[in-house]
């Protein structure tokens, strides 16, 4: 508030200057009038009273909010101690003063209670944390919440999710559900987040109906929510679904659910995979094989090699420096007369890695007079020595 006031003055003051300036420009004789002098310096004057009459009010507000705040923190702390340590409290009553309930009234109060028992809740577990969602209801907070879900910001509206979904209110999960496939790409992603944290890997159906992308930072923060759900049972039966999703996203995340949870029953769905049109579904589809594989992983990706584009063949040589069988080796040892010198260090790591006599051949290969494949040699060498 107060950047915005000085900006507000600060071009008052400039077009006041900008005035002056222009009266010496089009006649300085005429406009050195004490009349036109007296003016300029006047609105100068008021724009610096202005700028200081505003900082001050801001001040002032500020301080009022402060002072409000802390004797509401103060009050609050007495009902937080009672329910964290009070064992039996969780479902019952609490006893609080009228004029407590009459300074909840306020925006600001309320807002501000919510924010410190969210903040309260993430270091509880069990009775404790339980006691600090029947105080979140026994103050009417929930109210409020469920208000900014029905406003049209979508500020305040990922706000009410939030903070639902972090009191634990089950009850509310299809209402947020419904914005799992909202407009706004803030409001769906706190929507999705919400469900996981109420139902698990079940809150994970929403793959099934939305029509946006996900973000990579929106996968990031799914795949980060559901390390704490244990209930992982129906993963496997789930994923050859989205793996055929016409969103190319869903596919990426459901890619990495089989890679993160090791989902080895999908392994001839992920490979199909590998046929997809988006370069990006084949790359994911690579790394995700890489964790999943089996007998025949390697040779599948080496049938594969041939047929993508440079990144996605340096990340099928990265899963063959981990899967790689004898069954490889020639292909491998072709790809050191490869004109790229990464696809050459990569096949050469590979060979030196998987094979018993792979290192003894680079080390051959690097006789040769031309070519980097002594460089190659004594860089694969030292990171084995180390």
């Amino acid at each position: 508030m107060i950047t915005t006031s000085i900006y507000i003055c600060t071009n008052l003051f400039v077009f006041a200057t900008f005035i002056l300036r222009q009266w010496m420009l089009n006649g300085v004789t005429k406009y050195l009038n004490p009349d036109y002098l007296i003016n300029g310096v006047a609105i100068l004057a008021f724009s610096f009273f202005l700028i200081v009459a505003i900082i001050y009010y801001t001040l002032y507000i500020k301080k009022r909010r402060f002072v409000f705040t802390n004797k509401i923190q103060q009050e609050l702390e007495i009902w937080v101690t009672q329910a964290i340590l009070d064992e039996n409290v969780e479902g019952s009553k609490y006893n609080i003063p009228k004029k407590f309930l009459t300074n909840l009234k306020t925006s600001l109060a309320k807002q501000f209670v919510i924010d410190e028992l969210i903040k309260t809740k993430k270091n509880l577990t069990g009775t404790a944390s339980k006691n600090i969602i029947a105080l979140y209801l026994e103050l009417g907070l929930k109210k409020s919440s469920l208000k900014k879900i029905e406003t049209s910001k979508w500020s305040i509206k990922a706000k009410g999710i939030h903070e639902l979904y972090s009191m634990e209110q089950f009850d509310c999960f299809e209402l947020i559900y419904k914005l799992t496939n909202s407009n706004n790409e803030f409001v769906r992603m706190e929507a999705q987040i919400g469900v996981i944290n109420l139902t698990g890997f079940d809150g994970l159906r929403f793959l099934d109906d939305i029509s946006f992308p996900l973000t990579g930072w929106q996968q990031i923060k799914l795949l980060d929510q559901l390390k704490s759900s244990d209930d992982r049972e129906e993963l496997s039966s789930k994923i050859p679904h989205w793996l055929i999703s016409k969103n190319d996203t869903v596919i990426i995340l459901a890619l990495k659910l089989a890679d993160e949870y090791q989902q080895f029953l999908v392994h001839d769905k992920v490979v199909k995979c590998l046929q997809h049109k988006n370069d990006l579904v084949r790359n994911q589809t690579i790394k995700t094989l890489i964790r999943i594989a089996n007998e025949t992983t390697s040779h599948i990706l080496v049938e594969q090699y041939a047929r993508e584009n440079n990144i996605n063949q340096l990340a099928i040589l990265d899963a063959l420096n981990k899967t790689a069988t004898v069954d490889q080796a020639w292909f491998l040892i072709n790809l050191l007369d490869d004109e790229s010198d990464a696809v050459k260090l990569k096949a050469g790591r590979c060979l030196a890695n998987c094979f018993p006599q792979g290192l003894e051949a680079l080390e051959e290969r690097g006789r040769a007079p031309q070519g980097p494949y002594q460089q190659i040699y004594l860089h694969i060498k030292s990171e084995m020595e180390r």
